[in-house]
């Protein structure tokens, strides 16, 4: 039996940390700097935004590498640690810049990206059975719910004026001190042996490349809800009144919470249950509620957010799982259905800045919605799927 190393659950945690630390602080208050604050052009920041994300399109030919060549991984992540740190840096420091900004952030997510392969990697090495798959995914998902609560509390203890750029620029150093510890995350990295065989593992035969692209499909049409990323605190901000800006940052920091609730609860129970059921409860249930959200008063609009981050953690956690499971132990599978989420993320995320400027953001909302309740689709294919196995 290969032996536990109770430092790398750390090293998950702390990784994914870093990585929703950033994420924040590129998705929910840089909008909000750019909009409110800079009141940038809409259209030139969703290009600048196209380009940028195209860097996450490494990520499946890393995973090849990886598959192919046993890379000796700690110089890797701690060249890529670096270049993490440096490029937030730097494109923190040219937010007035767009196509700089753009360049470095392009630079931060290539960088990211070659650390979260090189640690799901080892996440999928060592997840011999169900029990280490939701646990594997619970230290990563609480590792990035406790990275999008940290900014979110330190917004909220030093602003009292949303245009107040001295404080921004506090704000910025802060999340610029926090990622530096980044540069070490190797150093609690253990992975000496090989990975665990289990006796039951599934072969390439047993599992249907249709079942991986299924799964795909269901990933692409969760993350278009990223649609709405950039548009939709400013407009919160614009809807409700910017004196709200602050009830705005407890109000993230509320969803983080209760995602973290719905992560635990999902790495408790799920393995108990069937995934698929779960997976098509919950996806239909948050679509619903995405639909009707964005037309009702500030305090229920707060709510059903708040609800949809419980179902949202349920997703999370068995999306994670299946994709563990059918990824036979190799990260090439697992980053093939990972690239059906950068598709999603490259699309949406500057489509939806762009459209912002030209529809109410309503209908991004709406369509994000409704995209969610289309993925029940697949999710029932790939119930069929498995019953002809």
């Amino acid at each position: 039996m290969m032996p536990v190393y109770k430092r790398n659950y750390l090293a998950y945690f702390y990784t994914y940390f870093i990585i929703q630390v950033i994420f924040i602080y590129v998705n929910v208050y840089l909008p909000v700097y750019f909009f409110n604050v800079l009141k940038v052009n809409r259209i030139e920041l969703a290009f600048v935004q196209l380009f940028a994300y195209l860097a996450l399109f490494i990520r499946p030919f890393i995973a090849i590498y990886f598959d192919k060549k046993t890379p000796t991984i700690k110089p890797l992540i701690i060249a890529c640690s670096i270049g993490t740190l440096i490029s937030f840096i730097f494109f923190i420091f040219c937010l007035n810049l767009l196509v700089i900004f753009g360049i470095f952030l392009g630079i931060n997510f290539a960088c990211a990206s070659i650390i979260r392969v090189a640690i799901d990697k080892m996440i999928i090495d060592f997840s011999p059975d169900e029990r280490s798959k939701d646990r594997n995914a619970l230290y990563m998902q609480l590792g990035g719910i406790s990275g999008a609560l940290f900014p979110n509390i330190i917004f909220i203890i030093i602003f009292t004026d949303l245009h107040s750029l001295p404080t921004w620029n506090q704000f910025f150093l802060i999340g610029i001190f926090s990622v530096f510890p980044v540069i070490f995350i190797s150093f609690l990295l253990k992975f000496k042996t090989e990975p665990f065989k289990n006796v039951n593992e599934l072969t390439e035969k047993e599992i249907k490349k249709k079942s991986i692209i299924l799964l795909g499909i269901i990933l692409f049409l969760f993350y278009s809800e990223r649609i709405y990323e950039y548009p939709v605190e400013p407009w919160i901000l614009n809807k409700f009144g910017e004196q709200y800006f602050s009830i705005l940052a407890i109000f993230v920091a509320i969803i983080i919470v209760l995602n973290a609730l719905g992560v635990i609860l999902a790495g408790i129970f799920s393995n108990k249950f069937d995934r698929i059921k779960i997976l098509i409860i919950s996806s239909l249930a948050y679509g619903i509620l995405l639909i009707i959200a964005p037309f009702t008063d500030m305090i229920t609009f707060f709510i059903l957010f708040g609800i949809m981050q419980l179902f949202s953690g349920f997703i999370v956690v068995n999306l994670i799982s299946l994709m563990i499971k059918y990824s036979q132990n190799k990260v090439v599978y697992y980053q093939i259905m990972g690239t059906f989420a950068i598709f999603s993320v490259v699309i949406f995320v500057p489509l939806g800045t762009y459209l912002s400027a030209l529809i109410a953001t309503e209908l991004l909302i709406v369509f994000a919605g409704v995209l969610k309740i289309v993925s029940i689709i697949p999710i029932f294919l790939l119930i069929d799927k498995n019953k002809k196995k």
